[in-house]
């Protein structure tokens, strides 16, 4: 497995596997647009096996919250004829290894919140959930989860 960033050439595949799972009622045109924006802030980063993208993900670098980093991840896929292999969990190990100690990863899940959770994600309450139908969950350390726990929701990352 080869962790490593996309490269130019690529990213119309990532678009185009995204657009399968959130399309969202849009055309694949207005797709790409939506989600080219977070390029201008973010990185993605995949898994290669044997010369296939098999996962994918973006990085993005998010307004700082009481003076600390914060980042996104955002777009996490597995095409279905790639998933149960590790994959995922492989890109989302060496995600969190290139963020500071001293930093939030925000993410929303889609999914169940389980997968996250073995990463040391957390789920955060009911008043500080944005989005009905995805999951708020922030990986950081305990001092920060104090901090998130006593904030209000306006000063918490918007959905990407």
């Amino acid at each position: 497995m080869i962790f490593r960033e996309v490269r130019p050439e690529e990213i119309l595949l990532l678009f185009e596997e995204g657009y399968k799972e959130w399309s969202k009622n849009r055309t694949f045109e207005q797709y790409y647009i939506d989600n080219g924006k977070e390029d201008s802030y973010g990185t993605r980063y995949v898994i290669e096996m044997d010369g296939e993208i098999v996962s994918s993900t973006i990085v993005l670098m998010l307004k700082p919250f009481n003076g600390r980093k914060v980042y996104g991840f955002g777009s996490v896929l597995t095409p279905k004829r790639y998933a149960g292999n590790g994959y995922a969990t492989e890109l989302l190990n060496n995600c969190i290894k290139l963020i500071r100690k001293d930093a939030a990863i925000f993410l929303f899940s889609d999914i169940n919140p389980v997968f996250y959770e073995k990463f040391g994600f957390r789920i955060l309450p009911p008043q500080l959930q944005k989005k009905e139908k995805s999951v708020c969950m922030v990986y950081c350390s305990g001092e920060i989860w104090e901090e998130l726990l006593t904030s209000s929701k306006d000063k918490l990352p918007d959905y990407f």
